[in-house]
Parts: C-alpha cells; sequence; structure tokens
C-alpha cells in the first residue's frame, strides 16, 4: 500500500485484543468505556466478542451515537458520566439506554421522576475518598449519600449496584480493590446489592481472581462488572511515523516527527507516559530507544513533536551512537502499545494527519 506524505500507519492486533478480552472475562463481565478510544475498529471487533451480558461504557451523546452507526443496541449501552445533564440523561432514557451511574440524589430524583425503574440497571458512584482519604476525588458520591439513594431505589429498581473508579494513584496502593469492595460489603451488604462495577483496574494478570470469585459468593452478587479501558486495548495498536526534520543547537540533537501531543500523544504530559519508541534501520531491523542514558544507551536526544507548538516536547531518549547516523529525515519511528486514548487526543492542531490502519497478527 502506498502511502502519501500525511499518512500515518495505524497496525491493528485483533489476536491481542482477543487475548486481553479472554484474560478478564474470566473474571466477570466487560463493559468497555469509550473514552478509552472511540476508534471504529476498536469498538467493531469488541462487538464480535461481547457476549450478552457485556457491553459499552458512554460519556455523551457523541458516543451513543457513534456505536448507534455501528449497529450496537442501547441496551448493550451504559451511562458512566455523572456529570451529565438532566436533558442528556433523559434523551439517552427515551432512546432505549437503561443502564445509568449516579453520585447525586437531585439528578436520580429527576431520572425517577419520569423513569421505569423496573426495566433499569443503576449504578451509584461511591467516591473513593471514602476509602482513601488522603487522594482527592471529585466524583463519586459519600458512603451517606449512597445510602440515600440506595434507600429511593431498593423497592422500585430490580437491578442495583455500587461502582468505584481506581485512579492512578491509587491503582498501585497494595490491594486497593480489595479494599474498597470490602468497604462495600461491610457498608452496603444489607441493601443486597445486585452487582460491583470496578473501573481503573489493573492488568487482569495482577487481579486477584480467586477474591472476586469468593466475593461474588459471600455478596449474592448476580454479576461482577470490569471496567478495563487501557490494559484492554493499550498494546493492540502500533503507529509508525517518520522523522520530518533534524536539528543540532547548543549540542542538543533534536528529532521532529509527526506525531506530538496534539496526535495521539498526549499522555506524555498528562500521566509522564513512556511510550517505547524504535528506529528502523536496513534489513527492516528496528533499534530501541531507551528512557534512560547507561552504556549501551549514550546518545541523548530530544523527542518533539510536528505540531508546529513549542510545548509538543515528548521527552528526552537515547541510543546507542553507532545509530545516531540512522536518525534521517523520512525515518520510520515505530512507536508500541499505542492504543489507549490515541483516537480521542487527535486534535486540530495536530497537523494533516491522515490515519490509516493495517491489521497484523504477530
Amino acid at each position: 500500500m502506498s502511502l502519501s506524505e500525511n499518512d500515518i500507519e495505524f497496525l491493528f492486533n485483533t489476536s491481542k485484543l482477543i487475548y486481553n478480552y479472554d484474560g478478564y472475562k474470566r473474571l466477570g463481565n466487560i463493559f468497555y468505556p469509550l473514552k478509552t478510544n472511540s476508534n471504529d475498529i476498536i469498538i467493531d471487533n469488541l462487538k464480535q466478542l461481547f457476549n450478552n451480558d457485556d457491553g459499552f461504557l458512554i460519556s455523551n451523546i457523541r458516543h451513543f451515537e457513534l456505536l448507534t452507526k455501528l449497529n450496537i443496541s442501547p441496551n448493550k449501552m451504559c451511562l458512566i458520566n455523572v456529570l451529565a445533564g438532566n436533558d442528556t440523561i433523559k434523551y439517552l432514557y427515551n432512546q432505549g439506554v437503561r443502564f445509568f451511574v449516579f453520585d447525586n440524589i437531585n439528578t436520580l430524583n429527576h431520572f425517577i421522576s419520569y423513569a421505569n425503574l423496573k426495566e433499569c440497571k443503576i449504578a451509584l458512584r461511591l467516591n473513593t475518598m471514602e476509602v482513601f482519604e488522603d487522594t482527592l476525588m471529585h466524583l463519586g458520591a459519600s458512603t451517606n449519600e449512597c445510602i440515600k439513594m440506595l434507600e429511593l431505589l431498593k423497592v422500585k429498581c430490580n437491578k442495583v449496584g455500587i461502582s468505584f473508579y481506581l485512579q492512578t494513584k491509587i491503582k498501585n496502593d497494595f490491594n486497593a480493590m480489595e479494599k474498597m469492595i470490602n468497604y462495600i460489603k461491610q457498608n452496603f451488604n444489607s441493601f443486597k446489592l445486585n452487582f460491583i462495577s470496578i473501573a481503573g483496574i489493573k492488568k487482569y494478570s495482577e487481579l486477584n481472581e480467586k477474591y472476586l470469585k469468593k466475593i461474588k459468593v459471600s455478596m449474592n452478587l448476580s454479576e461482577i462488572i470490569l471496567e478495563p479501558g487501557k490494559y484492554l486495548v493499550g498494546n493492540t495498536f502500533d503507529v509508525i511515523t517518520k522523522v520530518i526534520r533534524l536539528k543540532n543547537i547548543k549540542d542538543k540533537s533534536i528529532v521532529i516527527i509527526k506525531n506530538g501531543i496534539y496526535s495521539g500523544l498526549l499522555d506524555v504530559l498528562l500521566y509522564n507516559e513512556k511510550f517505547q519508541f524504535y528506529l528502523k534501520i536496513l534489513n527492516n531491523d528496528y533499534i530501541e530507544f531507551s528512557h534512560v542514558k547507561d552504556n549501551e544507551h549514550d546518545y541523548e536526544i530530544y523527542m518533539c513533536g510536528g505540531s508546529s507548538d513549542s510545548g509538543d516536547i515528548i521527552g528526552t531518549m537515547y541510543i546507542n551512537k553507532k545509530y545516531k547516523d540512522e536518525i534521517k529525515i523520512g525515518t520510520e519511528i515505530l512507536i508500541k502499545d499505542i492504543g489507549s486514548y490515541f483516537e480521542e487526543f487527535f486534535m486540530n492542531y495536530g497537523g494533516d494527519i491522515n490515519k490509516v490502519f493495517m491489521e497484523v497478527d504477530e
């Protein structure tokens, strides 16, 4: 396939997506958040993998319309955005969505005024500060607020659960998921919850399968819902970009590539993500850039994006000196595991870049 000057090639690996899905599916039902990556290829492949108990988490009407165009039924969708306005919630309800997440009793009361709760599935988002007091979280209800909402729902709604999101600072805390679920069991078990929904989770291989199975039985839950984003799709895409300019200023070697923080790599700024970069050399071999200087990686470069914004700096990287002359204008750079957020982080300021997709199988 011949690529134009503005084409950037994304390599999609179906096998990795299937492998990741199967890993999580052993632990619970899967709801995928479109905010992670709303690319059509991901959604279409997940649609084929999902069974009747899996679905998609939407944050806005645009997500709903995107799924509808891909022939996904509203009964496979859940509005996860607890800050959505009343008009948005009512619109989605009228369109057939029946799974919603709330963290505000006034919003819930407004919903109850018109919704048939017998048809609905409601999750109440619990604020993680109830357990992790020193970590700021602006989303989610307090324990007392959740109890008040559960009192409203316990007679009218057949499917009620508690959800929570483990943000990055909490996720790496030892047994963070278990601490949250134990707290839920201690404070809400009397309400006979139907499910617990867990977002911001680790890789499936790092989750405690025995614990999840045990808690499902001990709390008499009909299901445990997992909301994997990054670790479901992150390693399913790589991207091949190109060097578009080289500079040497005051002994600093600057490499400017087509992609940058405005065209898929914003996680570099948001979460200090250290993507894996590889330089293509002769014989189609790839040499890895390191984020750490050592004897093997001793040639320093400053990797920057091609948006023409002075803040479009990806970071300092290192490569073996013997390969430095291989870095030329037009040289291909492979960036691994770009599957999370690239669709959401492609901005107009990123430049005239066309995404070209190719399926690969390693």
